[in-house]
């Protein structure tokens, strides 16, 4: 007898060509080079933290839950989210009392949309993107609605345009900032024009996983004009009056996606903030679902993050100018503005798919890449490199690559040389 599933589920999983090219090369025992990496105990980074001493607190063996995490865990993500706050006077201090633990951002995304959502309700999502968002909402009964990042020069947004978007079924729009995989960054202007014009009671969430590695001061970002506008500060301690959330976590800020805790602050008017909490709290307690151990062993980890962020910061700023110096050789091709995140966008002439790239590119060259249509590109070619692989690996990677737009950009293909 057949099993029937959930409509929430997607109707076909089947691997894409590039995922089948993978599976392919890996039972011929063929290497690659990766440039797609998002696993930072994986580059040889130094550990967020002396990651494993912490769990032996032998509190950890006591179970005394607190739905919303304990205090001192709480307290610890409040203390790290006022290092955000410099440069922005206007900010509100942050609060344990209105923050709340959970397992990852992927949680908090659903504890959110369990708290906006009824069934069939929409929630707005950026395009480009990284494709969780329409998952996650699907998973809840809501469903997510694109909105377009523009580019121009560099990736903006348009709050209008936003406002546009939204309908009478929406109740939340969610930003991520800095955006993955564009490095868009939401400015102080946006976040006012955006709050201003959309519909009241329609909250706004904020993805900060990437708030600790932010270039605005990139030479590319400053050109184009998009760093005009001051960074806005975490969304949650932005003095909205509007219901906001800012989503973070130990994965990408501590290069410690093991230990599965993530956050959500709470912003907007008092009243509607301690109603969101209490709400919170209660679908917290139906899943109780980060460790004690863990919780204990946050406010360490916290405070021993400067080394790895430092790390990090180091290195996204050289793989970056790496591949800047390997693009600059082919006039066609354009390393797009960004500031911030752990990924670079490559924008390339539109004479083919950019998948047909990201399979040539793996096939002739040993290089993977991520092309644009994963991630929901506009028309046009792009490759989406990660900046987080070791700067060796990225500057082999970064040659074979000029390799390849040198030979695109004449029209031809060539088998590179052996190596």
């Amino acid at each position: 007898m057949s099993l029937r599933f959930s409509r929430r589920l997607p109707r076909q999983q089947q691997p894409n060509r590039l995922s089948a090219l993978l599976e392919r090369r890996r039972a011929q025992g063929r290497p690659w080079l990766d440039l797609t990496a998002a696993n930072p105990t994986a580059v040889g980074l130094p550990p967020g933290g002396a990651a494993l001493p912490p769990l032996a607190d032998p509190g950890g063996a006591a179970y005394a839950p607190d739905p919303r995490g304990l205090l001192a865990a709480r307290e610890a993500v409040a203390a790290d989210l006022a290092g955000r706050t410099a440069g922005h006077p206007a900010a509100r201090r942050p609060e344990a009392g209105r923050i709340l633990l959970a397992a990852s951002t992927s949680e908090a995304y659903a504890w959110l949309f369990k708290l906006l959502c009824d069934p069939g309700d929409e929630v707005l999502v950026p395009h480009p993107g990284y494709p969780l968002l329409e998952h996650l909402a699907a998973l809840e009964g809501a469903r997510a609605v694109p909105y377009p990042l523009a580019l121009d020069g560099a990736w903006r947004l348009d709050p209008g345009e936003v406002a546009r978007r939204a309908g009478p079924r929406t109740r939340a729009v969610v930003l991520i900032t800095p955006h993955n995989p564009t490095g868009w960054l939401l400015g102080q202007r946006e976040l006012e024009a955006l709050s201003r014009w959309l519909p009241p009671g329609v909250a706004l969430i904020a993805d900060e996983v990437f708030a600790d590695f932010v270039f605005h001061a990139d030479p590319l970002w400053m050109s184009t004009g998009a760093g005009g506008d001051s960074p806005a500060p975490p969304l949650a301690l932005a003095g909205q009056g509007r219901p906001c959330f800012s989503l973070g976590g130990l994965s990408k800020g501590s290069g410690l996606p093991q230990m599965k805790v993530g956050w959500i602050a709470v912003g907007g008017e008092p009243e509607a903030a301690r109603a969101a909490v209490k709400q919170l709290e209660w679908i917290a307690d139906t899943y109780l679902s980060v460790a004690t151990p863990q919780q204990l062993a946050l406010p360490s980890w916290l405070a021993a993050a400067g080394a790895f962020r430092q790390a990090l910061r180091c290195r996204l700023r050289t793989n970056r100018e790496t591949l800047a110096r390997a693009v600059a050789a082919t006039p066609g091709a354009q390393l797009l503005p960004s500031a911030g995140g752990w990924s670079a966008v490559l924008r390339l002439p539109a004479v083919r798919a950019d998948e047909e790239d990201a399979l040539e590119l793996l096939e002739r060259h040993d290089v993977l890449v991520q092309p644009g249509y994963l991630f929901d590109f506009p028309p046009g070619a792009f490759l989406v490199i990660s900046l987080l692989p070791r700067e060796e690996d990225v500057r082999e990677g970064a040659g074979r690559l000029a390799e390849f737009l040198a030979a695109r950009e004449g029209g031809s293909t060539r088998t590179p040389p052996s190596r």
